[in-house]
Order: structure tokens, then C-alpha cells, then sequence
């Protein structure tokens, strides 16, 4: 356990009126605990910790937490979790609204009886939206063996190989690096089905003369990268070329405005009030980044609706993309930490050009 975030998340608990508060998200757990489970429910109060676990997990629990009392639920869990609570003189229990289902909430209302459930929403995110110095040296392991692959798999272009087999390429060069796997599906995508910025690779040959989006991201102990690039294969069109340094001088507008203090929505404007003013700007649909940790999308959202201030610790990506229909979709994206004075891009020494 590690008593510095779960004092803290007492805090939280203490200044939203509840007794104790239920978590019920694997990475939230995760972060509390070091103990990874899609099957536990955490309890944090003033009073002490506890946890629920399924009897597969009760082994791996009890060699792998300290400081938190052990449930093992036989038969019904969430049966469990409201003994556990009642034992523990719980009389208001809230709860992660995003993460919690209604059926096993109102189960858990039942078992609870005399006690009260209180939704709460982004508690623990809060917490994790500032990164310690040692979750960002996670982040660029993570990211060390995401630059490597990357140059393993600009190798590998070719005319003839299939977007499949790159996506492929990348998954396995994760794990031969070290990694625990991907942090979500690679996306490699060539004109004109690069304008879906989600696109899931298929059976196409790569071709000539086109421009490839790749994205791509390493898990390594419970963290994750992110990092988007576009690769040439053959001679480019004028016309993305000219669109992709546009996307460049976007994203330098935006980390630019990154330090403490400034809104963040100021950051996303930087780069779409670019975008806009070459003409593009209703081939910019999507936010300009997102919260990188944990989770591959976490706080803070790097949105133009985000009025909220940038604080030193977090880590996002800025991630402009163009994409029109027909014709082609570009994204360049990068992974920053916000510093004291400014920001540190994480992915600075991987290659940008096309």
C-alpha cells in the first residue's frame, strides 16, 4: 500500500462527506495498492484499508499487499464486500459512479441495510493526474521501447507488406523489448483509409508513394506510451506534405504555450486556431490530446472545453490530426510533461520526418 496516496485520497474522502469510499477500478486499486486484480473492491476510509477479492486472486492478495486487511469472497462477492463494510461500522460507503454497475450497486445497497451509498466521480483520477517522478521514469520506459520499435518498423516498410503484418511486427517487437504488451491495437493506416482515425489495419498492401499513419503505444508496469507518426513510402504528394507541416507547426504552437498555470484549453486553441486559419479546420474533429498514464486515455483532457489550469506533473499527448475523407488523414503525436518553468516532450528524439 502506499500510505502517501492513500492519505491523500483521505483527505478527498474527509472533504466529500463519506465515511469511506469504494473503489472499484482496476488501475484506481492499482495505484493505491501495486496489487493489479479486474476482480477486488478496495475500501479506503480515516479508520484503515481494506480490500475484497475473488478467492482465485485471495493467494497472490495476501503475498502482495501490506497494510491492508484480506477478504476472500467464497461464494458471493458482492455479498462480502457489504459484510466487510458492516464490520467496519460503515454508514455512508461512497462509491466510483464510472466504474461501479447498477445491478451490483443496488446489490451492494441491499447488503449494506442500514448504511447509505453516495456516488463520487474522479476521486482517485484527481490524484493521478500528477505524476511522480517515478511514474514519469515508468512512462519513458515505456516509451524507450515504443522509439525503439519504431525504428525497427520504419525498416520494414514496404511496398508489398500489409498493414497487418506491421501492426503485427509491433506487438512482437513490444514483447522481445521487454513490455507487457501493447497499451491499445497499433494503427497502421495508409491513404486513403487514413482519414479514419481509428482505423484498424487490414490485409492491404502498403503500396507505393503513399503516407502511412502509425500509431502505437508500450505497456510496461502498469504504464503506458503513446506516440504517432507518419512514414513516406516513396515519393509524398505536395499536398500532404504541405498539410503534414502544418500539423507540425500546429503542435509546436501548442507545446509552446504549455507551463504551469496556463488553461489548458488555451493549449488546444494554439493549434486548432492554426488549423483553422489554413483552411482545415473542419478536418480537425477530435480533442488535441489526452491525460497518458494508467490508462492510455486519463485526466486531464486536452480539450478546447477544459478550462482548467496546467499543473507541473502531467503528462499528455498533443496529437493534431487532419483527416479528409477520400483523400487521406495525417496525425503527428507527441507525449509532454509539464515542468516548472515549461515542459519536457518525452518523444522528442523520435523522428518526425516523412
Amino acid at each position: 500500500m502506499n500510505k502517501n496516496r492513500v492519505n491523500a485520497l483521505i483527505e478527498k474522502i474527509r472533504d466529500n462527506d463519506i465515511d469511506a469510499l469504494l473503489i472499484t477500478k482496476p488501475e484506481n486499486i492499482f495505484y493505491l495498492t501495486s496489487f493489479f486484480t479486474d476482480k477486488a473492491a478496495l475500501v479506503v476510509s480515516p479508520e484503515g484499508v481494506f480490500i475484497v477479492v475473488d478467492f482465485i486472486y485471495a493467494e497472490a492478495a495476501s503475498g502482495g499487499l501490506s497494510g491492508v486487511k484480506i477478504y476472500v469472497a467464497k461464494e458471493s462477492f458482492t455479498g462480502a464486500l457489504a459484510k466487510a463494510a458492516r464490520e467496519h461500522k460503515i454508514k455512508k460507503l461512497g462509491f466510483e459512479s464510472l466504474s461501479l454497475s447498477h445491478y451490483r450497486c443496488e446489490t451492494l445497497k441491499r447488503g449494506l441495510k442500514n448504511a447509505d451509498l453516495a456516488a463520487t466521480t474522479g476521486l482517485v483520477e484527481l490524484l493521478r493526474e500528477i505524476k511522480e517522478d517515478k511514474e514519469v521514469l515508468a512512462l519513458k520506459k515505456a516509451l524507450k521501447i515504443t522509439a525503439e520499435t519504431f525504428k525497427g518498423l520504419k525498416k520494414r516498410l514496404k511496398p508489398q507488406a500489409t498493414e497487418r503484418e506491421i501492426s503485427n511486427y509491433i506487438k512482437e517487437a513490444f514483447i522481445k523489448k521487454g513490455a507487457d504488451g501493447c497499451s491499445f491495437e497499433p494503427i497502421v493506416a495508409t491513404q486513403p483509409l487514413s482519414s479514419r482515425p481509428h482505423y484498424v489495419p487490414g490485409a492491404k498492401k502498403l503500396g507505393r508513394d503513399k503516407a502511412i499513419v502509425v500509431d502505437m503505444g508500450a505497456r510496461l508496469k502498469g504504464y503506458n506510451s503513446d506516440l504517432t507518426r507518419v512514414c513516406g513510402l516513396g515519393k509524398i504528394s505536395t499536398k500532404f506534405v504541405s498539410i503534414y507541416n502544418i500539423l507540425l507547426e500546429a503542435q509546436k504552437r501548442a507545446i509552446g504555450r504549455v507551463k504551469p498555470g496556463v488553461k489548458i484549453s488555451d493549449i488546444d486553441l494554439a493549434a486548432r486556431q492554426y488549423i483553422n486559419g489554413k483552411g482545415l479546420g473542419k478536418f480537425f474533429g477530435h480533442a488535441l490530446g489526452h491525460g497518458i498514464g494508467l490508462e492510455i486515455h486519463e485526466k486531464p483532457a486536452i480539450s478546447h472545453k477544459n478550462r482548467e489550469p496546467l499543473k507541473e506533473g502531467m503528462v499528455f499527448s498533443i496529437e493534431p490530426g487532419i483527416y479528409i475523407p477520400g483523400v487521406g488523414g495525417l496525425r503527428v503525436e507527441d507525449m509532454v510533461c509539464v515542468t516548472k518553468s515549461g515542459c519536457e516532450i518525452l518523444t522528442d528524439d523520435i523522428d518526425k520526418s516523412i
